[in-house]
């Protein structure tokens, strides 16, 4: 009993304590969830369903805190908050640009060409220029369309002519095919009478039986792999480094690249870049007579970086070529060549093949697709090999491109989960596509429409306002065009779904990566045409500015 009023004292002494403590953890608390950064006074586009728009947006540490109207956006302020007023700017998720590929060559000489379609006689006076300005040995390096590589004199010996001293690489715009000469093939190891790769094909010579200097798709992108090996790491990392600072300027925040580079190094070179956007990198691999490389493909699911912008994931394989030179494989004739339909650079069975490898090293598969028979044909092989059995949705095979998803083939895409990845720079073929195959083409609306997931990137030109006008007008299949709206989604949120990482990207809300541009225009209300000249005035990558155009003070 006499101990009993000490008992009281401790007890109040404790209280004391407690509401001391918990006023002061709550003091820590309020200092450590006030926002870093408060942008207000904008027209904050979320690409979200839930709450699509919004005018203010906070940010704390790499997060999105809080998104909501002015006032209650700022009222979160802190003491050390840093406000930025929008000044009613354009506020959208950063851009992912789901196809991107990284194509690092040595120093040379690049032809001055003007059209993306020149003339084989304007292409050889371009390189007779290039020999005159170009030291011996040095590499002279062209870009040439479907027009040149449809022309028979374009080949070694031609080459061999106008360029003896130089090594000549002359590569298709739209990637599926080369020319180079004789000093060339010296430097790529490229044998007289080599053998055709799994997948490509080289020409010969009708006379000589040897190779003619012309090479297509895995015969082509083989160089590419041995160019990438000739270029030193300085060189490519310089290159990766233009190409972020560039992406930023427009908004982008991640890029999904597949590297001509084996993917072990493209990370070492990636993290020697320490770029300010985020990258996920995909196996490009190789094929030789034997078959398709699939050393890189062993070793991905151990491949990590240090650097949490990288990821290293997926599985990417080309199925067919394109329209231009007539390789998309075609389930009917082309229109201007009768009796032919393209080519499928794999059988159906090895197709399978593929398709059992993404399941075995458990990565995602990316397959470029142009025509019906090659997305046909993978279709098939995903019904086949799954039996019933696999949930395809669970593992998102990306089909690259699909023009020819249309049709039978669009339901049976809905039906298997996969998701399209499209270039809406391809949607510029005019009267060569409908020559070739004629128009309807491209149903990206009725894709949409259907619930097709779907995600936009460039492979070409990197401006992703030039694709979203593309998108919006289809100028190959008007009647697919589909909105602003839908495009930017499917830059943002569509091409965060492509990658798995919907939870963490591609919307502007609460928790999510903030990761978002500031655009220097509204491209919902502008003039169409005059979208490809937006670019981010402030653009923001896991709460951090990594590019600041000085417009907003």
């Amino acid at each position: 009993m006499n101990r009993r009023p000490d008992l009281v004292i401790q007890m109040k002494k404790l209280t004391l304590l407690l509401t001391f403590g918990i006023f002061v953890n709550f003091s820590v608390l309020a200092k450590q969830t006030a926002p870093e950064l408060i942008l207000y006074n904008g027209k904050i586009f979320t690409s979200d369903t839930v709450q699509p728009n919004a005018k203010a947006i906070a940010i704390r540490g790499e997060r999105i805190l809080a998104v909501g109207s002015n006032e209650e956006i700022k009222k979160l302020a802190g003491a050390k908050t840093r406000l930025v007023d929008l000044q009613n700017h354009l506020v959208t998720p950063g851009f992912n640009d789901a196809h991107n590929h990284f194509m690092p060559k040595p120093p040379g000489f690049n032809l001055r060409l003007t059209e993306l379609e020149p003339s084989w006689a304007e292409t050889v006076e371009a390189i007779k220029n290039a020999v005159r300005e170009t030291p011996k040995g040095q590499w002279i390096f062209g870009e040439i369309g479907g027009n040149v590589i449809a022309e028979s004199a374009a080949n070694r010996s031609t080459l061999d002519r106008i360029a003896p001293d130089n090594p000549v690489m002359l590569e298709t715009y739209f990637g599926h095919g080369l020319i180079v000469n004789s000093k060339a093939m010296t430097l790529l190891k490229i044998g007289e009478n080599e053998a055709n790769p799994l997948g490509g094909f080289f020409e010969y010579d009708a006379l000589t039986k040897k190779i003619n200097g012309r090479m297509f798709e895995y015969a082509h992108w083989r160089q590419l792999r041995l160019l990438a090996e000739m270029t030193s790491d300085e060189e490519a990392v310089k290159r990766l480094k233009q190409k972020a600072n560039d992406a930023v300027r427009f908004g982008i925040t991640s890029m999904q690249i597949m590297p001509t580079t084996r993917i072990e190094k493209f990370v070492k070179l990636l993290e020697k870049a320490d770029l300010p956007v985020r990258v996920r990198a995909m196996t490009f691999s190789t094929t030789s007579a034997k078959g398709r490389d699939l050393s890189e493909i062993g070793g991905l699911s151990k491949l990590k970086s240090a650097n949490a912008k990288i990821t290293a994931s997926g599985i990417k394989w080309i199925v067919d070529g394109t329209p231009i030179e007539r390789g998309a494989a075609l389930r009917k004739d082309y229109n201007d060549k009768p009796g032919w339909r393209g080519r499928l650079n794999f059988s159906e069975s090895e197709i399978e093949n593929i398709v059992k490898e993404s399941l075995k090293f458990d990565q995602p598969l990316l397959l470029h697709c142009v025509g019906d028979w090659a997305c046909q044909a993978v279709f098939d092989a995903m019904e086949k090999v799954g039996n019933g059995r696999i949930d395809w949705t669970k593992k998102r095979v990306r089909v690259e491109h699909g023009e020819m998803v249309i049709d039978d083939l669009l339901a049976r895409a809905k039906k298997l989960g996969v998701v399209i990845v499209q270039n809406p720079s391809h949607f510029t073929d005019g009267e060569l596509g409908r020559a070739r195959w004629g128009g309807g083409k491209s149903q990206i609306r009725t894709m949409i429409e259907t619930g097709v997931p779907f995600a936009l990137g460039s492979d070409g030109p990197l401006n992703p306002f030039l694709n979203i006008m593309l998108a919006s007008i289809h100028p190959d299949n008007p009647s697919q065009a589909i909105s602003r709206e839908q495009a930017v989604r499917a830059y943002t949120s569509g091409s965060a779904y492509a990658e798995f990482a919907e939870t963490q990207k591609g919307v502007l809300a609460k928790g999510k990566l903030a990761d978002l541009a500031v655009l220097s225009q509204d491209i919902f209300s502008m003039p169409v045409s005059d979208l490809p000249k937006t670019q981010s005035i402030l653009t923001i990558v896991g709460g951090k500015i990594v590019h600041d155009a000085q417009v907003l003070k």
